[in-house]
């Protein structure tokens, strides 16, 4: 068993570390659920703008995936700087400059514009982003373990959920400048809530140098990455979000262009995938300890394999929404494995969660865009049959590692069934 991680810092509870336990669960729910509005809102007004743009699916793919390479650049550098300055500071910061992101996009008139910005917005997100998962999971076994879903849970009731339902209705009110706007102005309340009324313990002075800090941080770094049960759920947290990002972006494509179905109904339909998937982040928390590890992962794979048949197969609004309840079923239960998966590694927050915001960072790129290249070779449904192969690939990985984990439970045991007879023997012949 791997030991704890040594922090280089007093080790602090995060944003909500001066309320109850009540407190801190609120604390999050509010900031998630603000904060993924706007970012839901934008996944659905940003690709429709890029329609209205005449952008081709490669291109909205681009769109899509550009803002996953700076949080893979970015999101480990700024585990580091959470682990070292604090939440807050991370938070207000990268807060900010994707508020002037955000605006920008009101400016531009060409997909390659829209490609820039969105850019440069995933340089800022990580840093954001980063700071609450930390807080959160520091805080994950005070609030409970069953509720280790209800991070992602609570960000998708406004990012799959609220946030694409408001987009839908606004866009076809507002003009898409006008609507920037009044998105970027919505990013300035969870700056508020944070900057007003959270309070984070005032870090110690540190007594090492620059040169020996960032040394202590990357030995921590190279003992996290020692850890066994890592790797299965970073992978599958890639693989997921690269799914989620692929959906968000083609599902409009596939609706609105090739169906011929309205933008608010494409809205809806990932509305509802999003409603699912909270509904089962919030009330199938109690499977983490009902079920083992592999039986979750088994079932959750099966899931979203299932969703995939109706998804490529349908031609009318009714099967997609079916489509869309399935897989939200299924990356809900994903959810479930991957956040109870964080809750359980070794070490401090900021580094686990910027390696798996790295993942986040891959599969938001990695998704739309060879999704992209699919749709544009082979058809809009090429991009969404990818992840069949990928979804297995993770069950049989699943498997072969809960197998490989017996053998050795089972030598470990007869090692020290060995270990224990002789030395019973010695015992007995010293008596003799």
């Amino acid at each position: 068993m791997s030991t704890p991680l040594p922090s280089p810092v007093p080790p602090t509870s995060g944003f909500p570390s001066r309320k109850p336990r009540q407190g801190a669960i609120a604390s999050y729910l509010i900031l998630n659920i603000t904060s993924g509005t706007v970012a839901g809102a934008l996944q659905v007004v940003v690709p429709l703008y890029a329609l209205s743009l005449n952008a081709a699916a490669g291109q909205i793919g681009l769109i899509r995936g550009i803002s996953g390479l700076g949080i893979l650049l970015l999101v480990i550098p700024a585990g580091f700087l959470v682990d070292h300055y604090g939440s807050k500071r991370l938070f207000l910061l990268g807060g900010l400059c994707s508020t002037v992101a955000i605006l920008s996009l009101s400016w531009a008139r060409t997909p390659e514009a829209m490609v820039a910005i969105m850019g440069l917005a995933g340089l800022f997100n990580p840093l954001k982003m980063t700071a609450l998962n930390a807080s959160f999971f520091n805080n994950l076994q005070k609030m409970g373990l069953e509720k280790a879903g209800w991070f992602k849970g609570s960000m998708s009731i406004g990012l799959t959920f609220l946030g694409p339902l408001l987009g839908g209705t606004l866009v076809g009110f507002v003009g898409y400048p006008p609507l920037f706007r009044l998105l970027a102005v919505g990013t300035l309340i969870p700056i508020g809530l944070v900057f007003f009324f959270h309070h984070e313990p005032s870090r110690a002075a540190h007594g090492k140098s620059l040169r020996e800090a960032i040394a202590g941080q990357f030995a921590e770094f190279r003992t996290l990455l020692r850890q066994r049960s890592l790797y299965l759920p970073l992978v599958t947290e890639s693989i997921s979000t690269a799914f989620f990002a692929a959906f968000s972006a083609f599902i409009f494509v596939l609706a609105v262009r090739n169906l011929g179905l309205k933008a608010t109904d494409a809205s809806l339909l990932l509305g509802i995938e999003g409603g699912v998937f909270i509904v089962t982040v919030f009330s199938a928390g109690p499977l983490i300890t009902r079920l083992t590890q592999l039986q979750l992962y088994l079932l959750s794979m099966a899931t979203a394999l299932v969703g995939l048949i109706p998804l490529t197969l349908s031609a009318t609004f009714a099967g997609l929404a079916f489509a869309s309840v399935i897989l939200g079923l299924g990356l809900g239960l994903i959810n479930l494995v991957v956040s109870s998966g964080i809750g359980r590694l070794h070490g401090t927050k900021g580094k686990t969660v910027g390696l798996f915001s790295a993942a986040v960072g891959i599969g938001i790129s990695v998704g739309p865009m060879a999704g992209g290249v699919l749709a544009q070779k082979f058809g809009i449904d090429a991009a969404f049959l990818l992840f069949a192969p990928l979804f297995l690939g993770l069950a049989a990985a699943a498997l072969w590692l809960d197998r490989r984990a017996q053998a050795r439970a089972k030598v470990s045991q007869v090692h020290l069934s060995s270990a224990i007879d002789n030395r019973s023997g010695k015992e007995v012949s010293s008596l003799n």
